[in-house]
């Protein structure tokens, strides 16, 4: 069953990352979604001054334990991560809610609150429609993203739940941190990672990639690639905040995801670094178990229709 739906010194790199926080055929167990950037774009952005004030820190449950990503944590609620993620970009980042992220998801006509949200900081103006609206997203005319976070929060209403992180930051000309720093820095956080890959492709604008990915079973061991698990479960995200997409398969635990994107002009700089993190067995019961209450809800709903309607003493022949 498959549904479709982003430092130059060390401890400066440490604390970067740590103050916040390939292509398989999908098989049985295995789910896959994602909301593309441009259906992103089209959501109309009111603007900074949309969502609530912003109080922090933000109110965070203890109990909460695991790796994160700018103190984003997975289980959190919608509530909890909404705060946290803007108590770490700020109050004049973009906020962008869906209330869609499971493109098959059968709701039985129950309205669903935010099941996926960004939050976007950087430069940008309003729009000006007439002479560059091919170039705007909403409202706005964004001159450089500096960070991007997405938070897939599926769940019926008062139960939305993080289910699926991701990361984007673009850094400025002159704010580059190095790629060995960078790359020392993520394993400082998150350990040893399972994989690792080098790809060197110049192209003007990049100069290649530094990909990390941290792979564990349900139990949370790591994955070697002598187990029979570690191919169904490596990629269950990838990609940043702008090309927010996962897989999940039943059995599968913790995958995080690291991409270093090498500055065209300077290999040894970091001019994008993306981070995102799952839990696929989590997930995978997660959807299972909204789609049962869907269902339920849906169906206690039919069924209290069909009783206000009346017997057949009300109806007139």
């Amino acid at each position: 069953m498959s549904k479709k739906t982003p430092i130059p010194m060390l401890a400066l790199s440490v604390l970067l990352l740590s103050a916040c926080g390939g292509g398989n055929e999908l098989a049985d167990g295995q789910e896959e979604v994602g909301v593309p950037l441009d259906e992103l774009e089209e959501a109309a952005l009111a603007g900074p001054d949309g969502p609530a004030p912003l109080r922090c820190p933000a109110k965070v449950r203890k109990e909460l334990a695991g790796p994160d990503i700018i103190g984003l944590r997975l289980g959190m609620t919608l509530q909890e991560a909404m705060a946290t993620t803007r108590c770490s970009l700020g109050e004049e980042a973009v906020v962008t809610e869906e209330k869609r992220w499971l493109d098959r998801l059968d709701t039985h006509g129950v309205a669903l609150g935010t099941q996926f949200f960004t939050v976007e900081k950087g430069s940008y103006r309003p729009c000006n429609f007439a002479r560059e609206w091919q170039e705007c997203r909403g409202k706005l005319k964004w001159e450089h993203t500096d960070e991007i976070v997405s938070v897939a929060t599926p769940g019926v209403p008062g139960k939305e739940t993080a289910q699926v992180l991701w990361r984007t930051q673009k850094f400025r000309d002159g704010q580059m941190p190095s790629v060995d720093a960078t790359l020392q820095a993520l394993t400082a956080k998150y350990g040893q990672p399972q994989v690792r890959e080098s790809m060197d492709s110049p192209n003007g604008y990049a100069a290649g990639t530094r990909d990390l990915q941290w792979i564990y079973d349900r139990a949370g061991n790591p994955l070697s690639e002598a187990n029979p698990l570690f191919d169904r479960c490596r990629n269950g995200v990838s990609g940043g905040a702008d090309n927010a997409r996962a897989r999940w398969t039943e059995g599968c635990g913790l995958n995080i995801s690291a991409r270093v994107v090498l500055s065209g002009s300077n290999p040894g700089l970091a001019m994008e670094l993306h981070t995102a993190m799952i839990q696929q067995s989590d997930t995978y019961a997660h959807v299972e178990g909204l789609q049962a209450e869907l269902q339920r809800i849906g169906q206690q709903r039919r069924d209290a229709e069909v009783k206000e309607a009346g017997d057949a003493s009300d109806v007139r022949l």
